[in-house]
């Protein structure tokens, strides 16, 4: 019995004794190698910026090896990715990818290790491989989870302005509102055009996020082309369509023809009647100040609060609030536009 104890103990000595050997071994291995990598990168580093920025035409030599290759390059581009402004230098950071990185990415696309691929997918995009377009295309084909990859894979879809993106788009309703703007982010003027064609023809067949991100996306664009739509979409038989579009406005601060709001400061819906009075707040129209009066007696707080800061950016908003807090029929109105007087003389409530 002795014995198989002092075999055991030696058997698990040897075998920690390997583990270390190897680790040992492994470690040292990946220093070596990070430390060729590091100074390679500074070698080669000076004689890039001159090829990027144009000072002279010869690319620098790199090494055979990939994986040093990729480590290094990679490191370099993505470097000036950040910093190279003009056309000509980007257009050089694009080809050095392609003629040196753009296999190993492809690769790598078919690794089973989920960093690795993920790695190269952020990559691509920054450098912009289009010569990978296909291979992103199939990608995307084969993802069957709905994770960052799946993300990564559509914003270099958009990103390299992939025509069948949009009908993929269209055939997803569960896509997501936030995912939709980071891709319409990255599509050129014609696509965005593209989709507003089909989001004003209002089939029933056309995911609600994809309008939704739409309207956003608009306001927070500021393209005027798109303006005619978003005013449009205050017709909407949907209410959260019609504020999302009243929020889109707020942000281009402007529309073509103000009376097209007037209808809000009645509706049946708060939130619409509180977006009309910060519209009319943030244009500063003058001409609507009797609805605003109006809105400062709602039954609803928020709405009363809006319509009250509204009027105060009126020229002469100091003089209504000031009538409005001694001769507004509505108790309510009175406090909130004593509150609203107090608050912009920047006193305590």
């Amino acid at each position: 019995m002795l014995e198989l104890v002092l075999l055991l103990t030696l058997g698990l000595f040897v075998c920690q004794l390997l583990l270390l050997v190897y680790l040992y071994t492994t470690k040292t291995w990946a220093i070596k190698k990070e430390n060729a990598a590091n100074r390679l990168y500074h070698e080669l580093f000076p004689d890039y910026l001159s090829y990027l920025t144009g000072d002279t035409d010869i690319e620098p030599m790199l090494p055979k090896n990939d994986e040093l290759k990729q480590k290094v390059l990679g490191r370099i581009l993505s470097g000036f990715t950040n910093i190279m402004t003009d056309s000509a230098g980007r257009a050089r950071i694009q080809q050095s990818a392609e003629a040196h990185l753009a296999a190993i990415y492809r690769k790598k696309l078919k690794s089973s290790n989920w960093s690795k691929r993920m790695n190269a997918l952020y990559l691509i995009e920054d450098f912009m491989i289009l010569s990978l377009r296909e291979d992103v295309k199939e990608h995307l084909q084969a993802i069957t989870i709905i994770d960052e990859e799946y993300r990564q894979t559509l914003r270099i879809l958009a990103s390299f302005q992939e025509e069948s993106l949009l009908e993929y788009m269209f055939s997803r309703p569960n896509m997501s509102i936030g995912l939709i703007k980071e891709i319409l982010r990255r599509l050129p003027l014609n696509f965005l055009t593209d989709i507003m064609v089909v989001l004003k023809k209002d089939e029933d067949d056309v995911p609600y996020a994809i309008r939704q991100a739409f309207i956003d996306y608009c306001g927070e664009s500021g393209y005027y082309e798109f303006l005619p739509f978003i005013e449009y979409m205050l017709t909407h038989q949907s209410k959260e369509t019609r504020i999302k579009a009243l929020k889109s406005l707020h942000q281009y601060q402007y529309c073509s023809n103000p009376t097209i709001i007037i209808p809000f400061f009645t509706s049946e819906h708060w939130e619409e009647r509180l977006h009309a009075a910060k519209l009319t707040g943030m244009m500063k129209l003058t001409e609507f100040s009797d609805y605003l009066i109006l809105l400062a007696g709602d039954r609803v707080w928020w709405v009363r609060f809006q319509a009250c800061e509204a009027l105060k950016k009126m020229t002469d908003g100091e003089i209504l609030l000031a009538y409005l807090s001694e001769q507004h029929e509505d108790m309510y109105a009175k406090d909130m536009a004593k509150q609203t007087l107090t608050m912009r003389a920047g006193g305590q409530v």
